[in-house]
């Protein structure tokens, strides 16, 4: 069953209420696995077999605790990665039928490693529903003494071998934290120390690549994910459907940092590498949609009831922008009422969620305030003054603006130039700044450029409400920049799927069409009207027209 997940752009919006205490929790919450209940409680397992490199489903009934063994081992593996995962439930892997607590991890994508005894052909490992029932999936991987093992160095978590992914995620980023790796071992050898030394024989040569993979738009079933999940399982599968975001080493800490797309699942995995051996190991995949889904499973938790404020505002900003982008030269004071309200709306949003605590209803009517008032202003200079050129520039802006965050929109935004703050925001000012100062000498052509791509894209954005669409995250991703400062770090690569790219020929043919029409319109007029105030005056007292020239013609 396919079902439209919660917008994006509106759930974005509404999450923004909570964003300064959200990033502080993210820098200081520590990962660690659910709650486990006592030996008492737990129940004689059932046994189930798995075997290599094949998905199994199984149905867990709440609390129920299954024994799984993976069979069928070659004695050329030295261990085995096991993975388990379900689409919202938690499950509970351990290595111990006990489930203590250093030997188990809690999760909805959780993994252990198994390191194999010099006879084994088989490998136990136990699996433990909550108190929901559970539909799970469970894959087993094995690795020779040449492979790197993942999470074998770990130090920060519960496990001792822990080849999970920890994930944590607020409205701005994701951050996925993981384990070091270290090198393998032949059965019954123990392995090599992980800190002692660190020269290229050690642990410390290893690579890590991180990857990502976005399951299909507007799909938040069982169904989906797990097809995702198992081409996110193995080296192989990795790197065929995965995108690669970035590659640490082992002397950089083991985080990366990815955009938070509410409502669009993605998947995160690692493949860790050993460049002297040229083998590879890959981690326990972890998917998250960067928000809880409801008991059903199809859309994102959210009650907050001021959905409908931004539903109501992108509205009607999408049909006055469809507007400007037929007509909007024509209708010059209008056009400067809604650019206007654009630019100090943004400014006054930006400002007062940076440094305020203020819900978001607030916010959003001290922005809305800010922006008419703003609008009125820019509209009120050019009624009163009849300045076309600088209000044109003024407009222009906007355009800059617009121009500058497709740009970062763009995998440029992801280039270290880019992390430091300062050189990200002077390169967007520049282009913001550029794209007016070129334009300028056909002050014309750039207010109809303008009103049709800006329109048009107001059009899309307000789309964006009500279908889920990354187009909206042009916008997004300057606001989050804005507001929130460790957005620097994150790796941003927005899914572009099937409604993206009707969207973008619906933008494209609404951009053409109304340059087109305007350029049409206004052939045989006048390159701006004239000034309001002037024309108002005249009607009001029709002498002030009238001239009476000082030399009158000879009667004939």
């Amino acid at each position: 069953m396919r079902v439209r997940c919660v917008p994006g752009l509106g759930l974005l919006l509404l999450a923004l209420s909570g964003a300064l205490a959200a990033r502080s929790r993210s820098r200081t919450h520590r990962l660690l696995p659910g709650d486990v209940p006592s030996l008492g409680q737990t129940p004689l397992p059932d046994r189930i077999e798995i075997p290599l490199l094949e998905p199994v489903s199984v149905r867990l009934e709440p609390n129920e605790c299954k024994q799984v063994v993976v069979a069928n081992i070659s004695h050329q593996a030295a261990s085995v990665v096991t993975q388990v995962y379900s689409h919202e439930q938690n499950v509970t892997v351990s290595l111990s039928k006990s489930f203590s607590a250093d030997s188990s991890y809690t999760s909805s994508s959780a993994g252990v490693v198994m390191m194999l005894k010099p006879s084994a052909d088989k490998a136990t490992f136990y699996v433990r529903a909550g108190e929901e029932m559970v539909s799970a999936v469970l894959f087993a991987l094995p690795y020779t003494a040449l492979d790197p093992v993942p999470g074998a160095c770990n130090t920060e978590f519960v496990l001792e071998n822990d080849p999970n992914l920890h994930l944590m995620y607020n409205i701005y980023e994701t951050a996925v934290l993981f384990a070091p790796a270290n090198l393998g071992t032949v059965r019954g050898m123990l392995p090599p120390a992980c800190d002692v030394k660190t020269d290229a024989h050690t642990r410390w040569r290893l690579t890590y690549d991180i990857y990502q993979y976005f399951l299909p738009e507007n799909d938040l079933t069982m169904e989906s994910l797990s097809k995702g999940m198992s081409k996110m399982s193995s080296v192989q599968n990795i790197e065929k459907n995965g995108v690669k975001i970035t590659t640490i080493s082992s002397s950089q800490l083991t985080v990366v940092f990815g955009n938070s797309y509410i409502g669009t699942g993605v998947i995160y995995n690692v493949v860790v590498r050993d460049p002297q051996l040229k083998t590879s190991a890959s981690y326990a995949p972890v998917s998250t949609y960067a928000c809880s889904l409801s008991s059903e499973g199809y859309v994102c938790k959210h009650s907050d009831r001021s959905l409908i404020y931004i539903q109501i505002l992108c509205t009607l900003i999408g049909v006055y922008g469809l507007l400007l982008c037929l007509v909007g030269h024509r209708i010059f004071e209008a056009e400067f009422l809604f650019f206007g309200f654009l630019i100090f709306g943004f400014l006054s949003f930006v400002l007062v969620t940076r440094f305020s605590a203020l819900d978001f209803i607030r916010r959003l009517a001290i922005s809305v305030a800010a922006g008419l008032l703003g609008g009125m202003g820019v509209s009120l200079v050019r009624w009163r003054f009849g300045i076309p050129v600088p209000c044109v520039v003024f407009v222009g802006l906007v355009l800059g603006f617009l121009v500058a965050a497709i740009i970062f929109f763009t995998p440029l935004a992801n280039f270290t130039l880019f992390r430091n703050d300062f050189n990200f925001w002077m390169v967007f000012v520049c282009v913001t700044l550029v794209v007016p100062t070129v334009l300028i000498p056909f002050a014309r052509t750039l207010n109809i450029i303008t009103c049709a791509l800006v329109g048009s894209y107001a059009v899309i954005t307000a789309v964006g409400v009500y279908v889920y669409t990354s187009l909206t995250y042009i916008i997004l991703n300057v606001i989050k920049r804005a507001v929130h400062p460790d957005f620097a770090k994150v790796y941003s690569d927005a899914p572009f799927q099937r409604t993206d790219y009707i969207l973008t020929f619906i933008w494209a043919l609404l951009f053409v069409s109304g340059i087109t029409l305007q350029f049409v319109l206004e052939r045989n007029r006048l390159y701006f009207p004239p000034c309001p105030y002037n024309k108002w005056k005249r009607r009001r007292n029709p002498a002030c027209g009238e001239r009476t020239p000082l030399l009158q013609p000879p009667e004939i």
